[in-house]
């Protein structure tokens, strides 16, 4: 059976080997310092002391051999200083060592035990040796024996036995002082052996800590930070809404859990999307399992799904009636739509048939050029049939000329103009009148009773401007009469402009009121311009403003030197250029003549 190596026992075994590591590393250390301590104090107790005590018993084996000798050898006293020293040592210094040395040598090697007992027993011959020499010489007279002198020489002299003894016993005590220096030689370098070896250890097993210190760490990383580094993009992935494009992959650990459950999340909100889409597009019959019966969303999409499905059907027959409502309306409007266009026909064909009725009003080309060679028409409708009409008519030796605007444009502007076309002919064909003023007074009169025919139940406050010369070419004599029109004569480079009476045609009851007039004297090269409203009131230019009287009156400057045909065009290519892309507001008219 297969061990699973869960995070937890992945750290476990890490952190374990790790610690065994350095548990054997203290175990060494310790050992190691208990060995050393153990060998210091063999050393520093036992044989440091019986070192000392050694070499102090060999300097009083020597001391008492030199002072023997010279108790044998040398007359002296009882109380000589030599044989003073020779007692104390006898009697208290070698004694006091020796006890030390059999105190020390409990702790001594058998060898070194051995060897000792041997000194101790050649020094007990030695002292006896010495004994005798006391004995055969206790005082001063005792030198003067012979016998005692030949004796107490044959003992003293060179090579005698006291040497001899002496010899062995120092001999002896080298020999156990070189042992013992020896094995304190030996236990201080097994101290340093014991510590170069607890170097060799702490060194390579500090390497091996480290070295497993990184395989551990490695190990975390790439079984346990790696796999939790890619499950936190998935649910950064996710908490964005977006769906992980690879597989999250799963390890036999809790990480391996955690991605084995963040998979199935992963797969449960993707059969989720697909679900809602499908329902979002319609498919009420689409199929989805709710990831478990706790899943309270899934359940909550199911009955949103059975209830849009309901509602569908509902929405169905709905829709059905009022798809047969719409069915039963479009048919109606299309119907009446033929009834519209119809009708649109047949009334764009009547204004087409006023326009060529308006246009048999207006005096054709060849007899403006009759009665007014340099003279030009510039005539531009707003829609088929316009409020504006030009009348021209010879009276006698003078030519009269009018620029009228009716009020509105289009159609109600085209019946004003008729009433008006009529008003000028009644009053200067019929009645003969030639004056500007009277003409337009008689105008007047016409318009406000065909106006105000019953002008207490529709009061009509409709009428015309008109602009009114009357020209006598023989003489140069130009009159003039306005209704809100006014007359520019521009000669030299500049606009003279006479003001028109401030009163429509046809508005008010003038009751006999004249209309001003102006009598001008024209000058060669002179040029008369009269003109409706609709030119400088277009809007357009950079900003989209009217264009104003300010520019008609430069325009017209700059233009009369011209021909009349040419002026005309230039006043046609400057107004486009005006307007631009902007509709046309109004009926144009502009009606020059030169003196």
């Amino acid at each position: 059976m297969a061990i699973r190596m869960t995070i937890g026992r992945k750290i476990g075994l890490g952190f374990g080997l790790f610690i065994f590591f350095a548990l054997v590393v203290v175990l060494l250390t310790n050992r190691t310092l208990e060995r050393s301590r153990e060998i210091n104090e063999e050393i520093n107790e036992v044989y440091s002391p019986s070192v000392d005590a050694l070499v102090e018993l060999r300097n009083l084996t020597v001391s008492s051999h030199m002072l023997i000798k010279h108790w044998a050898l040398l007359e002296s006293r009882t109380d000589a200083p030599e044989k003073t020293a020779l007692v104390e040592i006898t009697t208290h210094g070698l004694p006091a060592v020796l006890d030390r040395i059999d105190t020390l040598m409990g702790r001594w090697k058998p060898d070194e035990v051995a060897i000792m007992s041997g000194v101790s027993i050649r020094l007990e011959e030695l002292f006896r040796l010495h004994d005798q020499v006391k004995e055969m010489l206790p005082n001063l007279e005792s030198y003067r024996d012979p016998f005692v002198h030949m004796q107490r020489t044959e003992l003293a002299e060179e090579g005698g036995p006291i040497d001899v003894q002496t010899g062995k016993v120092l001999a002896e005590l080298d020999r156990l002082l070189e042992l013992q220096e020896s094995k304190r030689v030996q236990l201080g370098g097994g101290m340093i052996k014991s510590f170069d070896s607890l170097k060799f250890f702490v060194l390579y097993m500090g390497l091996g800590l480290v070295v497993i210190g990184i395989i551990v760490a490695f190990l975390i990383i790439r079984d346990i930070v790696g796999p939790l580094l890619r499950l936190r993009n998935v649910l950064l992935s996710l908490g964005r809404g977006v769906f992980p494009r690879t597989r999250v992959r799963t390890t036999n650990d809790e990480v391996g859990d955690m991605g084995k459950a963040l998979t199935s999340l992963v797969e449960g909100l993707r059969r989720t999307t697909e679900f809602s889409h499908a329902v979002a597009a319609g498919d009420f019959t689409a199929d989805y399992q709710p990831l478990s019966e706790e899943d309270v969303l899934g359940h909550a999409l199911l009955k949103m799904r059975d209830e849009l499905g309901q509602r569908e059907r509902v929405l169905e027959l709905k829709v059905a009636e009022r798809t047969e409502e719409v069915v039963r309306q479009k048919e109606e409007v299309e119907r009446q739509s033929r009834k519209v266009v119809e009708l649109y026909k047949n009334v764009t064909d009547s204004i087409r048939y006023a326009k060529r009725l308006q246009d048999s009003i207006l005096p054709p080309e060849r007899r403006i050029k009759e009665l007014l060679p340099e003279a030009f028409v510039y005539f531009r409708p707003k829609d088929i049939v316009s409020g504006d009409f030009y009348w021209m008519e010879q009276v006698g030796d003078r030519v009269l000329f009018a620029a009228v605007d009716c009020t509105g444009h289009g159609v109600p502007g085209a019946f004003m103009s008729l009433i008006g076309h009529n008003g000028l002919n009644q009053a200067a064909k019929e009645r003969g009148l030639s004056r500007p003023g009277e003409v337009l007074k008689e105008l007047n009169r016409i318009a406000y009773e065909a106006l105000h025919k019953d002008r207490e139940q529709h009061l009509v406050r409709d009428g015309m401007d008109i602009a009114l010369c009357s020209y006598d070419p023989a003489s140069g004599i130009l009159e003039f009469a306005g209704a809100n029109s006014p007359l520019y004569i521009v000669r030299g480079g500049e606009v003279l402009v006479f003001t028109p009476t401030k009163s429509a045609i046809g508005s008010l009851d003038l009751n006999g009121q004249a209309f001003n007039e102006h009598r001008i004297e024209l000058k060669p090269d002179d040029m008369v311009y009269i003109f409706s409203d609709g030119y400088a009131d277009q809007f357009g230019g950079p900003k989209g403003k009217k264009f104003l009287y300010r520019r008609f009156r430069e325009l017209l400057v700059e233009i009369s030197a011209q021909p009349a045909e040419r002026q005309r065009r230039q006043l046609h290519d400057a107004f486009n250029a005006w307007r631009g892309a902007h509709e046309q507001v109004d009926d144009i008219l502009v009606i020059g003549m030169r003196a």
